[in-house]
């Protein structure tokens, strides 16, 4: 065990270089030039040139390069080129927001499971019929377009929730306020809604196919009530292709759910990813991929180790 969760450190390792180049490449490929955004309206070629040396950008890429993975090797995350801020502040000021989203919106997810349950369990009923049908129609809906239907309905129609920003939010991922958690309600269910239906289709396919096994048709033979059945021997096994989702989910929702937190103009990892795309803002930018790619390959180590404590039967490489 010990092993492997060494060798998967070493991969984020070699995954955060490898992204970081990839990164690198993409916002010099993009065009338009970061020192002429901040030079202003009609910049002389001396300021531009001025802004360019003081930002290093006069120089070749792999020298970039190298200055900025020798400051993130202790730690530094560099300088904004628009706020002119420490990129680390900024990332501390943004994570608690994407935290209590993604959090918010898994544990919405979760409502799945037993709905997945609920409809293998009565396979080919009214209900089950009725529900695979909107899971499919739910999660077809491309999160942009159910936050902008929700702020339509519940926010211009029925005027009961605001439809931007995050409202108060001390340190910490909890809604610390009634107004904090307004303002989180409709951003969770325009993420969490359509990973809802997901969930539950996965789960009530895993579930059908468990309690056809060999297993669950001894666990009837003994004499085992159906509740015994479903959740002794079936939920366990059941449940473990949705815990990788649910993990993988939470992983890619905390590295920054930008669509959504731009949809509803709510501060965030993925907002400030967003901003700083176009404004070619390369520290900030390379800074929240680093963190969206170290939360994501960790979220993918919790839910491997997690396997073998859901079934026995399964054994990391030692």
């Amino acid at each position: 065990m010990l092993t492997y969760i060494v060798r998967r450190l070493f991969q984020l390792i070699v995954v955060i270089f490898g992204v970081t180049i990839i990164t690198f490449v993409i916002m010099f490929l993009i065009p338009g030039d970061p020192a002429q955004l901040l030079a202003g309206k009609s910049p002389t070629p001396g300021k531009i040139a001025l802004i360019r040396s003081e930002l290093g950008l006069d120089k070749p890429l792999y020298v970039q390069y190298t200055r900025f993975v020798n400051r993130l090797a202790h730690g530094d995350f560099g300088t904004s080129y628009q706020t002119d801020r420490p990129v680390s502040a900024m990332l501390r000021e943004n994570i608690p927001y994407t935290a209590q989203l993604a959090l918010a919106a898994v544990l919405l997810e979760l409502i799945g499971i037993p709905l997945g349950i609920y409809s293998a369990l009565r396979q080919y009923t009214f209900w089950d019929s009725a529900y695979t049908t909107t899971a499919l129609i739910v999660w077809g809906i491309p999160v942009f377009v159910m936050g902008l239907f929700l702020q339509w309905l519940f926010g211009l129609k029925l005027n009961l929730l605001p439809v931007t920003g995050a409202g108060d939010l001390a340190f910490g991922i909890f809604p610390n306020s009634w107004d904090s958690f307004l303002h989180l309600i409709l951003p969770a269910i325009a993420i969490g809604l359509v990973e809802v239906a997901y969930i539950s289709y996965m789960q009530r396919a895993a579930m059908l196919e468990v309690i056809r096994s060999d297993y669950i048709r001894t666990a009837r033979a003994k004499g085992l009530s159906e509740r015994q059945v479903v959740f002794k021997h079936a939920f366990k096994n059941a449940v473990i292709p949705v815990m990788t989702i649910a993990g993988i989910d939470l992983g890619a929702l905390m590295g920054g759910a930008i669509i959504t937190e731009a949809v509803f103009s709510r501060p965030g990892v993925g907002q400030m990813i967003y901003s700083s795309i176009g404004a070619r803002d390369l520290p900030v930018v390379a800074a929240g991929v680093i963190f969206s790619t170290f939360v994501y390959v960790i979220a993918n180590l919790i839910v491997d180790l997690s396997y073998a404590w859901v079934d026995p039967r399964i054994r990391l490489e030692e």
